[in-house]
């Protein structure tokens, strides 16, 4: 009798472990961003952000994270706390007229990775999606390239004199 309540005892631990593994798992996006849900969750936000500048961009997929999906072309609200960044959208060549699949802003407060927790909020919907931020750091550093990809949109929120850009 003792050796079966060991043994289901010992059955029971390792599913219990294995249910809290799955549990804490955290699903990167297709590039190593955090996702997030999006109005309905029809559509999934990937965040990455960029410790160095506090460079933040958002990638929209479909549900099943297989394809872009781009969705009203308005600008998304990401913060942590009280401190906010307005992402403004950044159209993809291949987005229908209206629609987004990218969105791009800075802030200072992103600055050094510090920032653990994070909402996203898209559309004007009062709805914040809470997030804890896993892996957009990574995301981010690993995709150094997007960031410097968007060009003169990247240096107008960046340059200037002190106190310009984004999230100031």
């Amino acid at each position: 009798m003792k050796i079966r309540k060991g043994i289901i005892g010992g059955i029971g631990l390792l599913l219990a472990m294995v249910a809290l593994q799955s549990c804490s798992t955290v699903r990167a996006g297709p590039n190593g961003g955090d996702i997030v849900p999006l109005g309905n969750g029809q559509a999934m936000a990937e965040v990455m952000s960029n410790s160095d500048t506090g460079e933040v961009m958002v990638h929209t997929w479909d549900k099943n994270l297989k394809s872009g999906q781009p969705i009203e072309n308005h600008s998304l609200m990401m913060g942590s706390g009280s401190q906010t960044v307005e992402l403004k959208p950044y159209p993809e060549s291949t987005d229908t007229s209206g629609l987004c699949s990218r969105f791009y802003g800075q802030a200072d407060w992103m600055r050094g990775g510090q920032t653990h927790h994070g909402w996203l909020s898209a559309n004007g919907d009062k709805n914040r999606h809470d997030f804890d931020m896993n892996n957009c750091w990574n995301g981010g550093a690993a995709h150094g390239s997007m960031f410097t990809g968007m060009g003169d949109h990247r240096h107008g929120m960046m340059g200037g004199a002190s106190g310009s850009g984004m999230g100031h």
